[in-house]
């Protein structure tokens, strides 16, 4: 289940139907469409500001001295403090995921199950994350998006870059006030739009989960001001 309010105001496709968006929307892969997503990632990125990009580059350096800290506080490896942490982030505010994710460790380590934690999000993802801190699972690369956060909370890896609805929007558009986006791929399309992030990067000169980070609070400020 999955508490709080999970979506922002002024959602761009509450009730929209796959039929009703715009046919460039479509198909994510098609080369027309990944040329003028990785030219939309540009334009997010020229559009950050100086503060933007400062909070581009720190965002991921402080989700992994938090992953360190939880591996310290219940003796676990970095990885699983950073599965546990992807696990538990579906629809989940930054910083309920962090308290989530400590909840869930301390759980384990008091001998509790999954029903004695709440957690705000889906209870198939709460499981996922007890089982990943018991050290009976991983996050595996099937789950592309919850795969590629584990591994840049863990490792800040290069070949890997966190696509979620925010990232979907500003690879399908300029506009500067919420429109109504494609917010699901397919893992084909993920692994795509994971290659141009990481062009685009390299273009620039900074990490793929840098530019992601910055597209991310970038485009969000604008939809959500």
């Amino acid at each position: 289940m999955v508490c709080g309010r999970q979506r922002q105001q002024g959602h761009p496709r509450r009730g929209i139907q796959e039929h009703q968006l715009r046919p460039d929307m479509k198909n994510l892969s098609c080369p027309k469409q990944r040329k003028r997503s990785r030219s939309n990632l540009r334009m997010w990125w020229t559009e950050a500001t100086e503060d933007e990009k400062l909070q581009g580059v720190l965002w991921y350096s402080e989700a992994q001295r938090f992953a360190k800290k939880l591996s310290v506080e219940f003796n676990v490896s970095r990885e699983c403090a950073a599965g546990v942490i992807s696990a538990l982030s579906p629809n989940n505010r930054w910083e309920r995921n962090k308290v989530d994710a400590k909840a869930v460790l301390r759980a384990v380590g008091e001998g509790l199950t999954h029903t004695d934690v709440k957690v705000c999000t889906y209870d198939a993802n709460k499981i996922k994350a007890f089982e990943i801190a018991r050290g009976n699972q991983q996050i595996l690369k099937q789950s592309p998006k919850t795969y590629a956060f584990a591994r840049n909370v863990g490792e800040m890896d290069e070949a890997f870059v966190t696509i979620d609805k925010w990232h979907l929007r500003a690879c399908q558009t300029t506009s500067k006030s919420p429109r109504e986006c494609k917010e699901s791929c397919t893992a084909k399309q993920y692994r795509l739009l994971q290659a141009d992030c990481i062009k685009v990067a390299r273009e620039y000169g900074v990490k793929p989960h840098v530019l992601q980070a910055t597209v991310w609070t970038t485009i969000r400020n604008r939809w959500t001001d």
